[in-house]
């Protein structure tokens, strides 16, 4: 079990474990079911790719860099891609792997590789569901279409990687040296740092002692391999968002994005308030969410205020709209399925079309949107907020409604 936090000594896994209950076709069916999602999704996604794993081999290079010429691995660049390697030096590390494959062997591992962690994801996602292999592997196929999951996918980029380490790390209370794993994706990526916050607020100690420690491991590893590249990183190049895009690109869905794209500076003073407020309003929502027996919207939410804080959240960043999502639908009472079913059609529905997409994109074109534009073009940020709001008013209701039994029972 996880271990105790907040008031009233609750795990964090109580609720997740009880099965719903909710009927299912019968095997057969399901397994047609699961045949034919895979097989359109493997007609359907090839069509909507068109990056062709250039983040991949960033990666590569990184790996290559760090094997070779360990000092120039932040000025290192590829001959068609003048993209620079921005993660830190125990990344490179552990792209290593992909430089030593040829090109097509590494984005086919690296497409696999993504589709199994979004199985973890999915599993984890409904581990309290009752579901037979078939049904999970209709949402995997379904999720495939989801934009942040194609969009990672085509780039060969690793969200669905470290979105699945982080899940089995927090949910799973069983493994031995639990919080580790988040130690380990923040070391790879930084945006997980923000799960020690999760630790720390629901006083998991223990996890929260194995993560950092975990991190600062992956520090070290770094700082030996590549001395003077890790300084660089650290001292310098970690402040620098600016390295990773430009900001008011509309694939950039965070408030840093959406404060550009209207007209704010980078990282001003609308942001500095900004982020802070988040970051106590959410942290507050994760830790209540997590006292009341719902690790999975406690985990999404927290990482929900991740993506809206970091300057820079690429939409592929946003996989993490999955397991938000399926928190969503655990609002609605278990005995209306259909309602259940509305909210996971209009949730998931919205991210395969991904509004943003549907505006003027790239070389500037984003200063000059119109109100509706605005609206679309900020999508993610605007249902994240949208997610939030319905998670803590439920949580409310919810606390409340626990009051009164709480008060009942006392004057019995």
């Amino acid at each position: 079990m996880l271990e105790k936090g907040g008031t009233g000594g609750r795990t964090g896994l109580t609720d997740d474990r009880r099965p719903s209950g909710i009927g299912l076709p019968s095997s057969r069916w399901m397994w047609a079911a699961a045949v034919l999602a895979g097989t359109a999704a493997c007609v359907l996604l090839p069509l909507l790719w068109d990056h062709t794993g250039a983040d991949l081999k960033v990666y590569r290079l990184g790996g290559d860099t760090i094997l070779s010429e360990p000092s120039a691995l932040y000025s290192a660049r590829l001959p068609v891609i003048s993209l620079p390697f921005t993660y830190p030096a125990f990344a490179a590390l552990v792209f290593v792997p992909f430089a030593l494959l040829p090109w097509p062997l590494a984005y086919g591992v690296s497409i696999a590789c993504s589709i199994v962690a979004l199985w973890v994801i999915v599993r984890y996602s409904l581990r309290d569901q009752r579901l037979r292999t078939a049904a999970v592997l209709v949402a995997v196929a379904g999720c495939l279409l989801v934009e942040p999951v194609r969009e990672t996918l085509s780039y060969g980029q690793i969200n669905l990687f470290l979105c699945a380490l982080v899940m089995y790390d927090v949910l799973d209370g069983k493994h031995p040296g639990r919080g580790s794993w988040v130690g380990v994706a923040a070391g790879i990526k930084l945006t997980p740092l923000v799960f020690l916050a999760l630790l720390l607020v629901t006083k998991q100690w223990r996890a929260l002692r194995y993560a950092a420690g975990a991190f600062c491991g992956t520090l070290l590893i770094g700082f030996v391999a590549a001395p003077s590249a890790s300084w660089e990183y650290w001292t310098r190049l970690v402040f620098n968002a600016g390295r990773i895009g430009p900001p008011a690109f509309a694939g950039n869905q965070s408030w840093n994005g959406l404060l550009v794209r209207l007209g704010a500076p980078s990282g001003g003073t609308v942001w500095m308030v900004l982020v802070p407020a988040t970051v106590i309003t959410g942290l507050w929502l994760s830790r209540r969410l997590y006292n009341q027996g719902q690790p999975l919207a406690s985990l999404s939410v927290c990482a929900t205020i991740g993506l809206l804080c970091a300057p820079i959240s690429w939409n592929h960043h946003w996989v993490w709209m999955i397991p938000l999502g399926v928190a969503l639908t655990k609002v609605v009472p278990v005995d209306r399925p259909l309602a259940r079913v509305a909210v996971a059609v209009v949730w998931f529905g919205y991210l395969i079309f991904a509004p943003y997409r549907w505006v003027p994109r790239a070389d500037g074109r984003e200063f000059s949107w119109t109100v509706g534009e605005q609206l679309l073009g900020n999508a993610y940020v605007i249902a994240a907020l949208a997610a939030l709001v319905v998670l803590a008013v439920t949580s409310t209701s919810r606390r409340d409604r626990q009051q009164t039994v709480y008060s009942g029972a006392g004057s019995l």
